[in-house]
């Protein structure tokens, strides 16, 4: 069973957003800390280029302005460097960013701050609206697939203002889609992924430090659950089990109930469970391999529990069901699984792979009564397979049926060809059977003929497909695909030979 069942919704694309109005440079004195703000000959200079800039035409004139405001502000610093103007700092922060040096800014603002404590409404403003132009750039830059830029503005959108998750979000985003690329080293996707992870960790210390009026609560659910679903997917990716299910953890905080989280955590905490019991295998008797098993054991026991939660409920749909009973087989848990194999069978009574785990769910539990039922049901749909005779003799031998068990044994000799891990898939109405033909003991090369039905979710055959495969050389196996379009959701499907006397 993967990680998850969907992939991360992962976000690559924004709306841009509105400026706020920047407030007047005088705030409320009140209870102000440090050295009031003062004028003087670098303060007006700067604060005239930057009318002039602001009013200027052409980019290169504006920039110009901006670095002789820069420029007297810099020698004023410089000369006043024991005895220093927070206004000084105040505007430099705002040429900084002017001329596209954030992490400048960043530090120009701090320091005015440190100041002049009455400077934080300003400067926050101020934050702002340079987080706003940077994050725009970015979203345009991502629009025009140059990864590379936009990255860039994010970061500076983030340097100058790290109170709003969006930047992070989609840094996140690009850096986890480039991990993708099958055309990169493992070592390099690798390094992607920890980057796409240190961005939505980010995103995440953001919502905290937020400032309010500034996304709004359906905004802030959206980002939250878009940062924490991603990380939760990324370090599973990793291997980083138990990191993942915190963050699984923190997503269903917000969206309780969650089917595709739920799952997913039930499985890193299995993971968890599965990898801490190894380690402790490997281990002497002693303090130390105990507290492992004990660790293991308490997230196997998380992990039944959201198992449980999930195959108690009455509102999934049958794949729901079926990997709830991948991960309740994977811990042990059988009786279970096949409690929801038989709901995913109950929504779509020709799920071949939910009818197969079943069978082999009810084996492991001892339960040959109810196998009995199940194998007699793969062996008439599935007719081809050397697993369902065998698992059917099986049950009739554990009941004491020895005769019944001899003719299916039997039954299992005549068999000369093998449909073998057949699969199911649905691309926009095209359904494909995908799986191997292997030749047993049927003439090479020589023609064979199939009957392939497919049914709905009530058991009803919406289409039928008569297929003629080759045959492979003996002892080898050949790729096995049947496809057909249809309207009709289908959701499993059945096949027989025409002439079937010698199967």
């Amino acid at each position: 069973m993967s990680f998850c069942r969907k992939c991360a919704n992962i976000m690559s694309g924004a709306a841009a957003l509105a400026l706020l109005v920047a407030p007047g440079l005088l705030e409320a004195q009140e209870d102000c800390v440090g050295t009031k703000p003062g004028g003087g000959r670098a303060v007006s200079s700067a604060e005239l280029y930057l009318t002039r800039a602001q009013r200027a035409g052409k980019p290169e004139d504006k920039r110009n302005l901006y670095q002789q405001g820069l420029t007297e502000l810099e020698r004023d610093m410089e000369r006043r460097a024991d005895n220093p103007n927070p206004r000084v700092y105040l505007l430099a922060g705002r040429f900084y960013v002017e001329t596209d040096r954030y992490a400048t800014a960043d530090s120009a603002w701090k320091r005015a701050e440190e100041l002049w404590s009455c400077y934080h409404a300003t400067i926050d403003t101020f934050r702002y609206n340079a987080w706003v132009n940077a994050y725009n750039r970015g979203v345009r830059y991502a629009g025009a697939e140059d990864d590379e830029q936009a990255l860039e503005s994010y970061e500076k959108a983030w340097t100058i203002y790290d109170r709003l998750p969006q930047p992070q979000i989609q840094s996140g985003s690009v850096y986890a889609n480039q991990a993708l690329n099958p055309e990169i080293s493992a070592e390099e996707q690798g390094v992607l992924r920890d980057k796409a992870i240190a961005a939505y960790e980010a995103a995440l210390t953001a919502f905290p430090r937020m400032e309010p009026g500034r996304l709004s609560e359906d905004r802030v659910l959206e980002f939250g659950r878009a940062a924490s679903f991603n990380l939760a997917q990324l370090l599973a990716m990793d291997e980083r089990f138990e990191e993942a299910a915190q963050a699984y953890t923190q997503f269903l905080e917000q969206e309780p109930g969650n089917v595709d989280a739920i799952t997913n955590a039930a499985v890193v905490l299995t993971r968890a469970s599965r990898a801490y019991n190894r380690e402790s295998l490997e281990m002497e008797d002693g303090p130390e391999k105990e507290a492992l098993q004990a660790k293991s054991d308490s997230l196997r026991r998380v992990a039944t529990d959201y198992y449980e939660q999930l195959v108690n409920r009455e509102d999934l749909e049958a794949e729901d069901y079926h990997n709830i009973g991948n991960g309740l087989a994977q811990i042990g848990l059988n009786a279970e699984a096949a409690t929801a194999f038989e709901k995913a069978l109950d929504l779509a009574p020709y799920r071949a792979n939910s009818l197969e785990q079943l069978a082999l769910a009810l084996f492991r539990e001892g339960q040959y009564d109810r196998l009995l039922a199940s194998a007699n049901l793969l062996v008439q749909r599935y007719p081809l397979s050397m697993n369902n005779l065998a698992m059917l003799a099986n049950a009739y031998r554990e009941l004491g049926q020895t005769d019944s068990a001899l003719a299916i044994l039997q039954r299992r000799e005549l068999v000369d060809l093998e449909l073998m891990q057949l699969d199911l898939t649905n691309a926009e109405g095209t359904y494909t059977i995908s799986g191997q033909l292997y030749n047993i003991k049927h003439d090479a090369a020589s023609p064979v003929q199939m009957v392939f039905d497919f049914y709905d979710d009530a058991g009803t055959v919406v289409a039928t497909e008569t297929v003629t495969f080759e045959a492979p050389p003996a002892g080898a196996a050949s790729v096995l695909n049947v496809s057909i379009e249809s309207p009709a959701l289908i959701s499993g499907f059945t096949y027989r030979r025409p002439d079937t006397s010698g199967t």
